[in-house]
């Protein structure tokens, strides 16, 4: 806790307690004395204003989807005899989720804005605010820290203290069906031949086997090994489920230093989305590449391919936190061999650059038995050749949804600024 003081109510008091004495002047020393007593008054409360009070939020949600609402409750409590006769909560809220209803005041960061809300409180009072967050785009975002501001009855001193500990919201992007970007849905990769759709599904372990040099790390079975004596390697149950593999490119322009095309990065993490929920829900193994991190991580976005009931939740998550920074190029994460790609599995590319090397990188794939679909996002013509890959190019498509999705948002904005003009 900080307090902030002047002192000059010392020297004041002091002045006139000491005219009082050398003018002989009871009303001056009784005066000093009423300054000196109501100031030490004043400063003890503006120190322990904040003690024994506490704050909390409470999130109705930490997942949602883009156009859903998040029930947001901040709450503040006296737990103590004396009265706060006034305290300010200064709540940190990204721009991207605002509250409905509500007014923020700016932070002075491009991604921050401030809810404020100032009350008094009585002895052992308990006071809550309900308010309502609105998603409206796709991303990673965190609620907090607060801070909290109180201070004695005539407003002489105040004293602040930061609330530690932050909420993070994770906002899925939207997802369009196969028809609204131009596919088949169907079969909106052709017919998909030329690869083995039996690989194994690592969620079912049905054995072991003695180690093979070559097994990875994460295969070992080290309660088994500990029990015969002898390095043990789990069996997976095969799958004939077919696998597909999304594969973002997030670099929307050929060299680093263009920096990023935010429509196209967005329009990118949108069609792998939907391309995701697709697969999901046609009953595929559905994985995820793309060369960028999670937050707070430095390592590159993999989702090995599988059935599990929250797959496509661990995917779209993925997705909602992609960020502009490109950790390296998507032909060396296809190439990786930490986690290789499952055997005669679909790997469909969304990327609206294509650079030689991963056309080089997605010519080798097919003829080690994968099936190659590119997604091309942008308009401009490819300077390089992908030969025989087949490509569906959805653009136009994405950009009569992103005009269509601009205007509905455009409508819902000024029906709220006449509903505050009005209020």
């Amino acid at each position: 806790m900080r307090l902030i003081v002047t002192e000059t109510w010392l020297l004041v008091s002091g002045l006139l307690i000491f005219t009082g004495l050398l003018a002989s002047s009871a009303t001056l020393v009784a005066l000093g004395i009423l300054i000196i007593g109501t100031g030490g008054a004043a400063r003890l409360w503006a120190r322990i204003s904040l003690e024994e009070v506490f704050y909390s939020r409470t999130l109705s949600a930490r997942r949602v989807f883009v156009g859903e609402t998040v029930d947001l409750t901040l709450r503040i409590e006296n737990r103590k005899i004396v009265p706060v006769p006034w305290v300010e909560v200064r709540e940190a809220l990204p721009r991207e989720i605002p509250i409905v209803g509500a007014k923020t005041q700016a932070s002075g960061l491009p991604t921050v804005a401030y809810l404020m809300r100032t009350t008094g409180m009585s002895s052992n009072d308990l006071i809550e605010w309900p308010l309502t967050l609105l998603a409206t785009r796709r991303g990673y975002f965190r609620v907090g820290p607060t801070r909290l501001r109180s201070g004695d009855l005539f407003g002489f001193f105040d004293s602040e203290r930061e609330v530690a500990g932050q909420d993070a919201i994770v906002v899925y992007p939207h997802t369009y069906s196969m028809p609204e970007l131009g596919l088949d849905s169907a079969r909106p990769f052709g017919d998909q031949r030329g690869g083995n759709r039996l690989f194994e599904d690592p969620s079912r372990v049905v054995g072991v086997r003695d180690y093979l040099p070559g097994d990875p790390m994460k295969r070992i079975d080290w309660n088994a090994t500990a029990r015969v004596g002898r390095m043990q390697s789990r069996l997976y149950e095969p799958s004939r489920a077919q696998a597909i593999v999304v594969a973002l490119n997030i670099e929307t322009y050929e060299q680093a230093w263009q920096g990023s095309d935010p429509v196209l990065l967005e329009r990118g993490v949108t069609v792998a989305a939907s391309i995701a929920r697709w697969a999901f829900e046609t009953g595929s193994a559905l994985g995820l590449r793309a060369n960028g991190s999670l937050p707070d991580a430095d390592r590159p976005i993999r989702i090995g391919a599988g059935s599990r009931p929250d797959q496509l939740l661990r995917v779209l998550e993925a997705l909602a936190m992609v960020t502009s920074f490109a950790t390296g190029r998507l032909a060396t994460e296809l190439e990786s061999r930490e986690q290789p790609l499952p055997n005669g599995a679909t790997i469909v590319v969304i990327a609206a650059i294509m650079s030689e090397r991963l056309v080089a990188t997605l010519h080798r794939l097919r003829a080690e038995g994968h099936f190659i679909h590119v997604v091309k996002t942008t308009p401009l013509e490819w300077e390089v050749e992908l030969g025989s890959l087949p490509v569906s190019d959805v653009s136009a498509y994405m950009a009569d949804l992103e005009e269509q999705a601009a205007a509905a948002q455009a409508a819902v904005d000024t029906s709220g600024a006449a509903r505050e003009a009005v209020g």
